[in-house]
């Protein structure tokens, strides 16, 4: 477990850099829905008290990450179809309305750049670091659509969203379709180029509703859990 975490050096942020790390590894899968989490195992592979591993585990229950449960532990939640479900539906109703209040403050010169690496993604290889970088644009591309809402909590929420949906997207990387959700993602820019707000959010809801069956089918076939 060690090689997976930093070792920390700057006593004033570390029960951030403690909740970083583990918030990060849960995401990247490599530790796995279901899984306990040991203090002390975690302690010793970052060089650290018990301490801030205890404050990251409030956060991160409090984030929906994981379950601390009393005098067994805490573990890596176990996502159900239903848990999809409201994850998804919380997802649709707060981008739109983030979308809706950015719309205006959108860059256009931004979106442009975002379609041009969209368009690079149709010639790579589907190697798994590839599908991560595609995560990492997606993202980038969600960011851009949201950032000017002027609603601190409603950014903050959605952030914590995003991280949950690349958590559950990266159990499906191996069959995640590049090029429909490419197709996906333009659909939605050339829209926002055109000021068709009734495009947009068709196109948006679309996007969303196809990640969130292709995550449950995950879930189906018991990738996730």
């Amino acid at each position: 477990m060690k090689e997976h975490f930093k070792i920390l050096e700057q006593p004033s942020s570390i029960k951030e850099i403690a909740y970083e790390n583990i918030k990060k590894q849960i995401i990247l899968g490599n530790i796995k829905p279901g899984s306990w989490l040991r203090e002390q195992e975690l302690a010793d592979a970052m060089e650290i008290s018990r301490a801030p591993i205890r404050e990251a585990f409030n956060q991160l229950e409090s984030e929906g990450f994981i379950e601390i449960i009393p005098r067994k532990g805490a573990k890596v939640i176990s996502i159900s179809e239903k848990e999809v479900e409201d994850i998804f539906e919380i997802r649709e109703t707060l981008e739109s309305l983030a979308i809706q209040k950015s719309l205006k403050n959108i860059s256009l010169e931004k979106l442009k750049q975002l379609a041009m690496k969209f368009e690079r993604f149709k010639t790579k290889p589907a190697a798994k670091q590839i599908r991560l970088e595609y995560l990492a644009l997606d993202k980038e591309f969600h960011d851009l659509l949201i950032q000017h809402c002027n609603n601190k909590m409603l950014i903050n929420l959605l952030a914590i969203i995003q991280e949950k949906v690349h958590w559950l997207r990266g159990f499906s990387l191996d069959n995640y379709s590049f090029s429909q959700s490419i197709e996906e993602h333009i659909a939605i820019i050339n829209a926002i180029q055109r000021k068709n707000e009734k495009l947009i959010f068709s196109n948006l809801v679309r996007h969303l509703e196809r990640a969130r069956e292709s995550t449950i089918n995950e879930i189906r076939a018991g990738k996730i859990g």
